[in-house]
């Protein structure tokens, strides 16, 4: 039988060492109850105050993520505009002066990949700016230039440890710069930015808001167990758009514009381009679309803020602000949508138009034309005056010879209230709300019914004393070819966001019908006639069906001397897949009169665009301006003009520049050009000082 093992004795303390522990006891809890009261306190009353306290003693970091302002593309996809990264170098030397071992290889890095830095440079910011984390020692660079340095920052050894771990101190700050791969193309319709993505003229400035995105930020520090930890709210990015402009259509345009300038640079006016300004613009009729709007002067998208291609550098050093800020002003306005002018005779189909629509004229009717109407007094005298008068004429005749002597007699038969009526539904004095901004208003340009007179309404009956601007006329003359529907002009057809996804789909806006489908057909065949045996037969491109109408405005002082001269167009006749309009303010030649000048470029843009547009030859080739150039003179052997043969008549007689003698004196003429309300960016004097007396 196993003996038992005898129980351990249990320890036991003394009484005396029992009250002592209890005492212990009691003082701890009481001690430690306390604390926690007081931290409770504290929490209670100052734990804001200590909180920031401690997020400051840790390593904490915050950073702007820019976004990337949306793009302009052209109808095709092609980029008009973009936004590139860049970057900015930052130092950040309280990081360098935290251990010196820093210092020096960070230097010598910056330096070998930074040629603009010194080491005197950097080691000064380091030495005055000891706590300084945000110095900037370079801007906007791109991604390959500060390559060399990433990559010395990363470079790793075989063993994958860093093999410059010292180089500290320097981060690189992203944002986007805007930039414009075409340079001067469609300077106006797009427009520039300034700093903070502030759209300014044209695209960027209509559609800003499209364009800019939401900046996004990074929140980054060190926690208790010293782990960097950072919060992403990313940005967003902004929407492209998605224009109607055919980038290629337009460098045509524009690069016909500049042969002409090169033609007729140091003309007549030494030291001048070759006119005070072009404009042109090209629509589709059946929807409004604007294919191309281009002008002469234009400017560089990459540096809008020079004046030097069209100023002296003494005249621009004599500039002061105020000097400088309206040269630029001009430069950058577009004006196919500010520059208010009289039309001239490019406003008569509409006067025809109106007629026929209100019963007052019909296709059979002719008018004498003896050259004159006597009018309140006044001698009203036609193209034809010199001659005698063109004789009876019919509505097709008095377009093709632009008889201004039959317009003024339709004008009693149509009526003020018809005419004025069929003004506004054409648009004229009305903005058309094109998305694009800096539109003129007009409607202080026009009679009203109220103030229209015998003398007024047969001077408006030919495109003389009211005034319009080219996205006006152009939009109205689209209706006249596409079968009397109106059209809101646009630019943007499409807004994507940055994967191409559809946000909005902008479609044509009509209006409303301006005229019938047999007027419409009617002026037509009228225009393609004044395009084949008339006064537009320069701008004709050989094999294609064209229609147009002429257009040579005296500018006021009705002196003689300055011209703004004009023709408008569509193609082919049966079916217009487009409308062309081009003006040349004051071309630089001592002949002025001529709208030949404004159908050369047409013609030489038409014979590029028309087959880019895939429209096919619909008449027989004639070898008709066989080796024109953009002044319209012969360069081959062969080519024979009509003009030559005396199958076109002319445009202007001789001494055209009396002819507008009796305007300068008729009550009225010009005196709503005084009365520019408010164009936007254009004065009352720039706002419409032309009238037509030369066709």
């Amino acid at each position: 039988m196993a003996k038992r093992r005898p129980k351990k004795p249990m320890l036991k303390f003394p009484k005396r060492m029992q009250k002592k522990m209890i005492v212990m006891f009691t003082v701890v809890a009481a001690l430690m109850i306390g604390l926690i009261g007081r931290l409770m306190y504290i929490e209670y009353t100052s734990g804001e105050k200590y909180e920031k306290i401690v997020l400051a003693q840790q390593g904490y970091d915050s950073q702007t993520i820019p976004y990337q302002r949306g793009d302009i593309v052209d109808a095709k996809g092609t980029v008009l505009a973009t936004s590139i990264a860049v970057y900015n170098v930052i130092l950040d030397c309280s990081v360098l002066n935290d251990d010196e071992k820093y210092v020096e290889p960070t230097i010598n890095a910056l330096v070998s990949c930074f040629p603009d830095l010194t080491s005197e440079q950097l080691y000064s910011y380091l030495k005055d700016s000891p706590d300084s984390r945000y110095i900037v020692l370079a801007k906007r660079l791109s991604y390959d230039t500060i390559q060399p340095f990433v990559n010395l920052q990363e470079e790793r050894d075989e063993k994958g440890k860093l093999v410059n771990p010292y180089i500290k101190g320097v981060w690189f700050e992203k944002e986007y710069q805007r930039q414009y791969p075409y340079g001067k193309l469609a300077s106006s319709v797009i427009g520039f930015t300034t700093s903070g993505n502030l759209g300014i003229n044209g695209l960027e400035n209509y559609y800003d808001d499209t364009l800019n995105g939401i900046n996004g930020r990074q929140y980054g520090y060190l926690n208790s167990d010293s782990n960097f930890e950072k919060t992403i709210k990313p940005a967003v990015n902004g929407n492209t758009l998605v224009t109607t402009i055919d980038a290629t259509i337009q460098s045509v345009v524009e690069k016909k514009i500049q042969e002409f300038n090169e033609a007729y640079t140091d003309g007549y006016r030494e030291g001048e381009g070759g006119a005070t300004r072009i404009g042109v613009l090209i629509m589709k009729p059946d929807n409004g679309d604007v294919l191309a709007m281009a002008q002469y002067p234009n400017y560089d998208l990459g540096n809008p803020w020079d004046l030097s291609e069209y100023y002296t550098q003494e005249e621009i050093d004599a500039m002061d602000d105020d000097a400088r800020l309206e040269a630029l002003n001009q430069l950058w306005q577009n004006i196919c949508l500010t520059y208010t002018y009289e039309p001239g005779s490019t406003a008569k189909p509409f006067t025809v138009a109106a007629g026929l629509e209100t019963g007052t004229l019909s296709t059979n009717d002719t008018f004498f034309c003896d050259g004159a109407e006597q009018l309140s007094g006044f001698t009203v005298k036609c193209v034809a005056y010199r001659k005698g008068g063109h004789g009876m004429q019919t509505l097709e005749q008095t377009l093709m010879n632009s008889c201004n002597d039959a317009l003024m007699q339709m004008s009693y038969r149509i009526g003020a209230e018809n005419f004025t009526e069929y003004q506004q539904i054409f648009g004229f004095g009305q903005k058309t709300n094109i998305d694009l901004p800096g539109e003129s208003r007009t409607d202080s340009l026009i009679y009203t019914l109220d103030t229209t007179s015998q003398l007024s309404l047969a001077t408006n009956a030919f495109g003389q004393n009211f005034n319009t601007t080219m996205i006006q006329l152009g939009t109205a003359f689209c209706s006249l070819v596409n079968g009397g529907k109106l059209y809101q002009p646009r630019v943007v057809s499409k807004i994507t966001d940055q994967n191409g996804n559809t946000i909005q789909d902008i479609s044509p806006t009509l209006l409303r019908e301006t005229v019938s489908k047999t007027t419409s057909d009617t002026l037509k065949q009228y225009m393609y006639s004044t395009v084949t045996s008339g006064t537009g037969n320069t701008a004709k491109v050989d094999g294609y069906s064209m229609g147009g109408k002429t257009g040579t405005a005296q500018k006021v002082p009705r002196d003689g001397v300055n011209y703004l001269v004009s023709f408008i167009g569509f193609a082919p006749v049966d079916d217009p897949q487009l409308m062309i309009y081009c003006f040349v303010d004051e071309p630089n030649s001592q002949d002025q009169p001529h709208s030949t000048f404004a159908q050369n470029i047409v013609r030489e843009i038409l014979e590029e665009v028309l087959p880019y547009m895939n429209i096919y030859p619909d008449e027989e080739t004639t070898g008709l301006h066989s080796g024109w150039d953009i002044t319209g003179t012969d360069t081959g052997a062969a080519a024979v003009t009509d003009r030559v043969t005396g199958n076109i008549p002319e445009e202007e007689p001789e001494g055209t520049d009396d002819v507008p003698d009796t305007m300068e004196d008729i009550p009225g003429a010009g005196e709503n050009n005084e009365e520019n309300a408010e164009n936007d960016g254009v004065n009352a004097e720039e706002a419409g000082t032309t009238s037509d007396n030369s066709e």
